[in-house]
């Protein structure tokens, strides 16, 4: 008995551990998705930046042909910022990815905990069930053999389970 519930409170803790891993692992998941979204946005920026100046470029009616050049050196840059976001776009993707499978890992190794878990509850219980029900059974007993052991101490000497000497002679 003492054994089953030592061996219960070894799984009660692995399961708090195992919680932890989860409570963890969630949490690296919601970083890299926080990550992925402002990769995206600063993506998304450079991309805006460069139709902007694009616009600007096509509407310039009175430019020199020195700030056409700059404006298309500095389209030049947003596109390597560009590539640059979309490469640690890509990077925290995979990142994420990972995080996520790490995170379905620990939830499995959680879920399968728990059915341990509840298996080993489920034992403990029936143990003790076995144990109260082997003690109304014995009591049952006892109290049947005092019962019986009243009967006959309470009947005359010269009867004998239940009969009589009346009923002998007829």
């Amino acid at each position: 008995m003492n054994d089953q519930r030592q061996r219960l409170h070894r799984i009660d803790r692995l399961a708090e551990v195992r919680q932890s891993y989860v409570t963890a692992a969630e949490g690296r998941v919601r970083e890299a998705e926080q990550y992925v979204r402002l990769c995206e946005e600063a993506a998304e920026h450079t991309d805006r930046q460069i139709r902007v100046v694009r616009e600007e470029i096509a509407y310039l009616d009175h430019s020199s042909g020195a700030e056409i050049q700059n404006r298309e050196r500095y389209v030049f840059t947003l596109h390597v910022r560009a590539r640059q976001a979309r490469e640690m776009l890509d990077k925290a993707r995979k990142v994420l990815d990972s995080r996520r499978h790490e995170w379905r890992e620990a939830r499995r190794d959680q879920m399968v905990i728990e059915k341990v878990q509840e298996r080993r509850l489920q034992e403990w219980q029936h143990s003790v069930n076995v144990a109260g029900q082997k003690d109304v059974d014995e009591m049952t007993v006892a109290r049947h053999a005092r019962n019986q052991f009243h009967r006959r101490s309470d009947q005359p000497a010269g009867t004998t389970a239940g009969i009589t000497s009346n009923d002998r002679t007829v």
